[in-house]
Formats: C-alpha cells, structure tokens, sequence
C-alpha cells in the first residue's frame, strides 16, 4: 500500500520508528522525487548530494538512520545511490556484487543480496516468516559468509559467483550440500541447540522453493 506521500507501507513504518514528524516526512518526500527527477536526466547521486543544502542532507541522514553527518565528497557512487533509495529498501544497488551494501559511509550486509532475483527474496520471506530478529539476524550472517565469505581488508576472502550462476539449480544444489555439511558437524560437537534446529528447517523450507 503507497501513502500519499508515495511512500510504502514499510517505508513508513521505517520513517516513523526513525522518529520522524509528518512534517519531515512529507519533506522527505519531496526531497527524494527532485532527486530521482535529476537523476532521471543523467545526473548522478553524487552530484545530486552535492545540490543540497545542509538542513536538505541533515533530514537525509536522519532519514537513513546514519549515525554520521554526510560528507559528499567521501562517499563511493554506490553509497550516493544507495542514499536516495526509498526506506523500504527499494531501489538498493550492490554495483560490486560483494553483497554488502554501502549506504552513504555506512557498508551493511544484506541477504538475500541486493542482486538476487525477485523469487529468491520471496522464498527467503516465506522461509523465515514467523522467526524472531535475532535468529533471522544470524541465518542472514551465516549465508552471506556462505557465499562471500569474511572480509579481509575490505575484501571479500572469496568471489562470489555472478548472481545468475550463484542462483542456478547447479550451484545451488552444492550450496545446500555445503550449508547441510556445515550444520552436521554443528550439530555432531554441540547437539541440536535452537539455532542448529531454525536452520535445519529453514534450509528445509528455502530449498523446496528454490530448487
């Protein structure tokens, strides 16, 4: 459901535990359409950023939940898009394909990534429905180092299959194998705790929707 203010459902909801006033909602708004207008006619984020005015990029911070003023000139291309994307998380780019998202200075984890097609992200929402934050918290952890493994010195330690080949029947057949081992050995030195017992249903219900 879109708002008035073109907002979604989720974008609101975000924009509000963000402690938002209707006021610097609506104004948000509007900040956010006169930059997707300007990027529309090839203007890039970065230059967009660089248009407005302080209290313009203060309302932009907020919005975002960045814990540090915006400094323009710092900031990747990929962190300047990610900024004008809608709360809700619409809009996202992982231009590297690292599956971590930079979001002004900020660099988060997402999973599924940003790259993945439209039916993986709703298997993982069909997957893990029902589950607390905090077990969905970890799960996202486990599977992005499944895939990209642990950043060394702002590297990823493996490269990532592109993301048609990471999502093919293929690789994922071996991805589930491997994810299956792992939990084996988990469950071999420490039994069947809760969390072993969440992913040993959730690589159940993910895989039958995906492969």
């Amino acid at each position: 459901m879109i708002s008035s203010t073109g907002f979604s459902t989720d974008s609101m909801n975000l924009l509000q535990t963000r402690g938002l006033s209707k006021t610097q909602i609506t104004d948000f708004s509007s900040l956010l359409k006169e930059a997707h207008e300007q990027q529309a006619n090839n203007i890039s984020a970065k230059e967009v950023l660089n248009t407005m005015s302080k209290s313009e990029l203060q309302l932009l911070q907020t919005a975002t939940s960045l814990a540090f003023p915006i400094n323009v000139n710092s900031l990747s291309k990929e962190g300047a898009i990610n900024l004008l994307a809608q709360p809700d998380k619409t809009g996202l780019v992982d231009l590297n394909n690292d599956g971590i998202v930079e979001v002004g200075a900020a660099r988060n984890i997402m999973f599924p990534p940003v790259n993945a097609p439209a039916y993986v992200k709703d298997a993982w929402d069909k997957s893990t429905e029902g589950l607390s934050f905090f077990d969905k918290a970890v799960l996202e952890l486990n599977l992005h180092i499944s895939v990209y493994g642990l950043e060394i010195n702002g590297m990823p330690s493996k490269q990532p299959p592109l993301p048609e080949e990471q999502w093919s029947s293929t690789n994922l057949v071996e991805w589930f194998a491997s994810l299956r081992s792992s939990l084996k050995f988990s469950v071999k030195e420490e039994g069947w705790t809760h969390f072993n017992e969440v992913q040993w249903d959730f690589y159940n219900k993910f895989e039958s929707l995906l492969v």
